[in-house]
């Protein structure tokens, strides 16, 4: 007749070599070392030596689990997609979601540019959604060149000699493009909407309008704003 006690010696051996129980054997362990080492669970009074004891039962269990504890939170996120994303890449995530390609680095770019000027990065990530679509290689029927669009005797204002390949180059472009903005906003005093009509229409167009008492608005800055969406 067969033994059948096999799979139980067999769930015996695994329960043993299970991590939880192997870190209380490691605890168990290292309290009869502490014990050893200080002469004993028990003070000169006869009182346990409580902290002993209690940090040679900690200190041995999580040497084993430790690993899975904090391992596990970040697969829960990975699995739930719940990691937490830099501020650069959440403004990233927004078009993304939209259709619009934006690597990691161009994403970290037009923050640092836009921080640099001063400029909310969401209006940035804005302006680059509208000029560009995030291309840094995109071109108008003007000539107007990469991200943010520039024209070069424009972008000259900003940095004497530069070439139309220094502005396929995206620092390069979004730095002088965000100044460009900046400083529209201190021209138009803070008014933003009229910055942004003046970046797409050209300072004199927007003068002009508002000097006949007009309203320059071409529906260029609720793009950028994201009034369209």
């Amino acid at each position: 007749m067969k033994r059948r006690d096999t799979p139980l010696r067999n769930d015996f051996r695994s329960l043993i070599r299970s991590r939880a129980v192997q870190g209380l054997l490691l605890g168990t362990a290292a309290v009869h070392a502490a014990v050893g080492f200080t002469g004993g669970a028990h003070d000169s009074e006869g009182q346990p030596r409580r902290g002993v004891v209690q940090n040679a039962v900690r200190e041995g269990v999580a040497l084993h689990l430790a690993p899975n504890v904090v391992s596990a939170p970040a697969r829960l996120a990975a699995a739930t997609g719940a990691v937490h994303a830099s501020p650069a890449q959440a403004l990233a995530n927004r078009y993304r979601d939209q259709g619009y390609q934006i690597p990691d680095q161009l994403a970290t770019e037009i923050y640092t540019a836009a921080v640099e000027n001063e400029l909310p990065p969401e209006l940035a990530f804005g302006l680059v959604r509208t000029e560009s679509e995030f291309k840094d290689y995109a071109t108008s029927h003007v000539g107007a060149i990469g991200l943010t669009q520039l024209m070069l005797p424009t972008a000259r204002w900003f940095k004497k000699g530069v070439t139309e390949d220094d502005l396929r180059d995206s620092r390069t472009n979004l730095r002088i493009g965000f100044r460009y903005l900046g400083e529209l906003i201190d021209r138009y005093h803070g008014d933003v909407e009229l910055a942004l009509t003046a970046y797409n229409r050209g300072t004199g167009t927007v003068d002009r309008v508002l000097a006949r008492g007009g309203d320059p608005d071409n529906g260029y800055a609720g793009k950028v704003l994201g009034r369209d969406e």
